[in-house]
């Protein structure tokens, strides 16, 4: 059904409304033209907000920024779940542009989509550009604040569904990946970065370039590393290498995380959990270099090693290596030290030997002629009481003989007993009935045994 309206000029006689084929005719006041309406628009916005302003907590959204002229275009947005609740176009001319330079300055955030902001706007009305909200000053705390509490949020989130690779030690943040440890020597590396970014250009130079003339071997990852959007993406990549390293069987030494600065506020993908997660989790020991200044990313907190830039990275892994050289050459400057000492205390011996032998037989031959001269004129006196000693010892053992001699124990009635001429010392020798001779001093006596007796104790006493 069409409603049309018509001006009083037209002629129509019975007055009030009139319906043609299912068309409702209206009388009207004469029709303005649009510039005279947006005028009103104008006035009547301008008398309401005229020297008013107000602090708008917001979102930016669809970011702009004309360097040549100094101005920046956005637009403020309300969000209420995943829908838009409110959203209203924003402008910054040179003060406002001035404000946001300052935030910058002062935050390290860039001033960019995604970011909650707390501003003070102007209420604009224009005929042809519309409404538009003008930024007067600009919050920082309060997108810091807004940063911070996310972050604190992904930190409470890690350490009640990861605690076993993220936890906290004397309030310090924790993980599996810092407990990890670098090998002596780092040559098998594995990189994450855009491959076109200056930043991995630096790296690759500064390492490959070193003025050691150190070699390694380097596998690139490509990967985003800007936007928090890219969290899951980032997260993928750090899979891809521990399949990788599975696939290949071999272990890489660290895993470099670089990015080629930036303002702040790209830093926000380090701070997401998935990225953070990765990080902790991660194999291998994980540098970072993610061109930061300022705070450190929850990213760096969880890494094995954290450094400001890509390029520090690459000086990091070489004086970590040139470290172990130098261990080395000192080390080898010492067995090298300690053998020539060695040496030098050998030949000193060696020296004082060869003098002792040149010496010594000398002086052992003097005092041995020495010795021999003393003992030669002792000799004959020496002689003669050995000759004496040995004659008294010889006659003493001829008396002892003469003594024990048979004919003097027969001589003192002692006589022995013999059978079938044999000196019989043992009585069980003899049976009843055996002939026996008895052997005194002058006489030998033939007899019999008729019988045996045992005697008890001795049979005479001398």
């Amino acid at each position: 059904m069409t409603l049309i309206k018509f001006s009083p000029g037209f002629f129509y006689p019975s007055g009030g409304t009139r319906r043609v084929r299912n068309t409702y005719i209206y009388p009207m006041s004469s029709p303005i033209a649009l510039s005279a309406l947006s005028l009103l628009i104008q006035e009547t916005l301008q008398r309401r907000f005229m020297q008013e302003r107000y602090w708008v907590l917001a979102e930016i959204s669809n970011h702009s920024f004309y360097p040549q002229k100094g101005f920046h275009y956005f637009d403020l947005v309300e969000k209420a779940g995943s829908s838009l609740k409110a959203k209203i176009p924003a402008v910054a001319w040179s003060p406002g542009a001035m404000q946001i330079a300052a935030f910058e300055r002062s935050t390290g955030q860039k001033f960019q989509a995604g970011i909650a902001v707390c501003i003070e706007v102007t209420v604009d009305y224009h005929p042809v550009y519309g409404l538009k909200a003008t930024l007067q000053h600009i919050d920082p705390a309060y997108t810091l604040g807004q940063l911070a509490l996310a972050r604190q949020q992904v930190i409470y989130r890690l350490l009640r569904e990861q605690p076993d690779m993220v936890w906290l030690e004397d309030e310090q943040l924790c993980s599996f990946n810092q407990q990890l440890r670098l090998p002596a020597v780092m040559q098998r590396l594995a990189v994450v970065g855009s491959l076109q970014s200056a930043g991995l250009e630096d790296f690759r130079h500064s390492l490959e370039e070193n003025p050691y003339g150190y070699r390694f071997s380097v596998d690139y990852f490509d990967s985003r590393v800007q936007g928090e959007e890219q969290a899951a993406a980032l997260a993928g990549t750090f899979e891809k290498i521990a399949r990788r390293s599975l696939e290949t069987h071999t272990d890489y030494d660290a895993i470099v995380l670089v990015r080629g600065g930036g303002a702040a506020t790209d830093l926000l993908l380090f701070d997401q959990f998935e990225t953070a997660l990765a990080v902790a989790s991660a194999p291998f020991p994980v540098i970072t270099g993610i061109g930061h200044q300022k705070d450190l990313s929850l990213a760096d907190l969880l890494a094995y090693r954290s450094l400001k830039t890509p390029t520090q990275v690459a000086e990091s892994i070489l004086q970590h290596n040139r470290q172990f050289e130098q261990a080395i050459v000192q080390l080898q400057g010492g067995i090298l030290a300690a053998t020539q000492r060695r040496l030098r205390e050998a030949m000193l011996a060696l020296t004082e030997i060869r003098a002792a032998l040149t010496l010594q037989p000398a002086r052992r031959l003097a005092a041995q002629s020495r010795a021999i001269d003393h003992l030669g004129g002792k000799l004959p006196a020496l002689s003669r009481a050995r000759f004496k000693t040995a004659r008294q010892q010889v006659e003493g053992i001829r008396r002892l003989l003469a003594m024990a001699s048979p004919e003097k124990t027969l001589e003192r009635g002692f006589a022995w007993i013999e059978k079938e001429e044999k000196i019989i010392t043992d009585p069980d020798a003899l049976a009843l009935g055996d002939s026996i001779r008895i052997r005194l001093k002058n006489k030998i006596i033939h007899s019999h045994v008729e019988q045996k007796t045992a005697t008890d104790g001795p049979a005479f006493n001398l």
